[in-house]
């Protein structure tokens, strides 16, 4: 992120935070990068619930351990929007995929444990790891709304 020291105009270069301007040696607050709308993630029946509120500073990470809803569910999809609306269908798609290679059990005793990791850039990266078999799945990278605050 580019910001501009207040002191002789230099151009400062900068995730968030502090920086140091190289010409005059001030120190110069440059804006945060945040997100512009929330994480959400569809739990059931198109309720969307909120995994990263808006305007968290980037980059954050959240982890989160989900189960399944049916008796031997082999696998569970992941719907993720950005926005502000308890509802699925009022808010942005992200990214849908799939953990699979899960073995049969009740429903609810699987746990799989979601990482939600966000950078400074939008970059969403996802992993999925089985507790109990420990398989890990990665999921390709998604991009979401940022801004400067």
């Amino acid at each position: 992120m580019l910001a501009v020291c207040i002191s002789c105009g230099a151009a400062l270069d900068s995730t968030s935070g502090m920086v140091k301007c190289p010409y005059c040696g001030r120190m110069n607050q440059v804006a945060p990068i945040v997100l512009s709308e929330s994480l959400r993630i569809e739990t059931i029946n198109d309720v969307a619930s909120t995994l990263i509120p808006k305007w968290t500073a980037l980059p954050a990470r959240v982890t989160e351990i989900f189960s399944t809803g049916l008796d031997d569910q082999s696998s569970v999809s992941v719907h993720i929007v950005q926005g502000e609306s308890d509802h699925i269908s009022q808010n942005r798609n992200v990214g849908n995929f799939t953990f699979d290679g899960i073995p049969p059990a009740p429903r609810a005793k699987p746990r799989i444990q979601f990482t939600f990791e966000i950078q400074s850039n939008g970059q969403l990266s996802v992993t999925a790891l089985n507790l109990e078999t420990h398989k890990e799945q990665t999921f390709p990278l998604m991009q979401l709304e940022v801004t400067q605050k």
